[in-house]
């Protein structure tokens, strides 16, 4: 069979069923029996010739023994006489009206003879999506930088131009980005390939999911268009902190005649006299860092805001009840729109600020610590023994790491809120 000419996808036709192609297998999925879970009808395949094409596959449950042990994601195989029927599903995968299907005549060979892509994307910016320039159930490919009982979770992807969209994906596919989303070691910036996904609209809101289980879902793979998209994501974020950091070192070092003179300005003696809120600054040292208070919280992987851990009971037959081993969580945040929310470890570090007047409590948070820290909270947690399992732990001894901080003079901005007023 390895012998015999290849027809690629483009050239097949009703005419002749006497051909071999050569493709690798994308995606694979099962077709139920209708009204059983257990029961295979079919399995479904998507297809890829050396060009770049793609065509849908299936091989109905009667012949699942002859060719099972061939059908294995990103193989490449040889297939001899497959019929070419018609695809009747309301959503076609590959928007191509025809399919292949594997038959008692058909033949299927593994090959190490690939000359063709790993993988051909054909992107869609979130743009088009979002102006509806792209239909409903459209299959399409997104490269960017989260009643019935199934998995679902909802996140919110950007792109490198800012524009934002929400993903939905449901079952093995939101159990995978989960747990690699809660995994501590993972990177902080992770990019997600969604190939083959598919636009939808929920309650109005255009969005983008994966396309039942034909979808393939690629986190922070070794894939060059991933590694491309991450380094100009970060070339991008580095020129932006790159010139907020040079503005903030000319205020900062000219702070004795600029920041007296700013009408924002106050000594730390003033700051229990403000009755209003509003922002202000002062510029001190730091001191300490207060270690009755967690440097670290648990948020909201959409707003940042705190997030709580809740428990759900489930009744039993003797009408006790038991709590659920899993663990959900719930945004305090009244205004964030997160539907399954994934907890984000970032920093708050408590510190003690002092300038000639007095010494007032600060805290320093995620942004701007990473800048001074070089290190993410996740990546300290990984070093550090925590004490107890709370949503916000306490440590039996400060990071070494936060010693940078001490006898630093810096200027802070202050919010001076009603919480202020409460605590004074």
């Amino acid at each position: 069979m390895e012998n015999n000419k290849i027809t690629l996808f483009r050239s097949l036709n009703a005419h002749s069923m006497n051909y071999t192609i050569k493709a690798k297998i994308i995606s694979m999925w099962n077709k139920k029996m209708n009204g059983s879970d257990s029961q295979i009808y079919r399995v479904d395949m998507l297809l890829m010739d050396e060009e770049g094409s793609f065509i849908q596959c299936s091989c109905l449950h009667k012949l699942f023994k002859r060719f099972l042990k061939f059908l294995v994601v990103d193989d490449c195989l040889l297939f001899h006489k497959p019929s070419l029927a018609k695809d009747t599903t309301k959503i076609k995968v590959t928007g191509n009206d025809r399919k292949l299907s594997l038959y008692a005549f058909s033949s299927v060979l593994k090959t190490e003879n690939w000359s063709g892509p790993r993988y051909f994307f054909r992107f869609t910016d979130f743009k088009s999506v979002l102006s509806k320039k792209v239909e409903v159930n459209t299959p399409i490919d997104a490269n960017r930088k989260d009643g019935s009982k199934t998995k679902r979770m909802n996140i919110t992807l950007k792109d490198l131009e800012d524009q934002k969209i929400s993903l939905t994906l449901w079952e093995n596919y939101a159990i995978s980005l989960s747990e690699y989303m809660n995994d501590k070691n993972r990177p902080d910036h992770v990019v997600i390939l969604v190939h083959f996904g598919t636009v939808n609209i929920y309650q109005g809101k255009i969005g983008l999911t994966n396309m039942f289980e034909a979808s393939r879902v690629f986190i922070n793979s070794d894939l060059d268009q991933i590694q491309e998209f991450k380094d100009r994501y970060l070339e991008k974020e580095f020129s932006n902190s790159s010139s907020i950091k040079q503005s903030c070192s000319q205020v900062i070092s000219s702070a004795e005649d600029e920041f007296l003179n700013a009408e924002d300005f106050v000594l730390t003696a003033y700051i229990a006299s403000i009755s209003e809120e509003k922002k202000v600054i002062i510029v001190g040292t730091v001191i300490a860092i207060s270690n009755d208070k967690p440097w670290y919280y648990l948020s909201c992987n959409n707003c940042k805001k705190q997030i709580e851990e809740k428990s759900t009971l489930v009744e039993k037959d003797d009408g006790s009840f038991d709590v659920l081993d899993e663990k959900t969580f719930e945004c305090i945040n009244s205004d964030c729109d997160a539907v399954d929310v994934v907890p984000v470890y970032r920093y708050k570090i408590p510190l003690r600020v002092q300038d000639s007047t007095g010494t007032v409590s600060c805290t320093l948070f995620d942004y701007e610590a990473i800048k001074l820290i070089k290190k993410t909270s996740n990546e300290l947690l990984d070093v550090y023994s925590k004490v107890d399992n709370s949503t916000e732990g306490s440590f039996q001894s400060l990071p070494s790491e936060f010693d940078i901080l001490i006898n630093k003079k810096f200027a802070f901005q202050i919010k001076i809120s009603s919480l202020t007023f409460l605590t004074r």
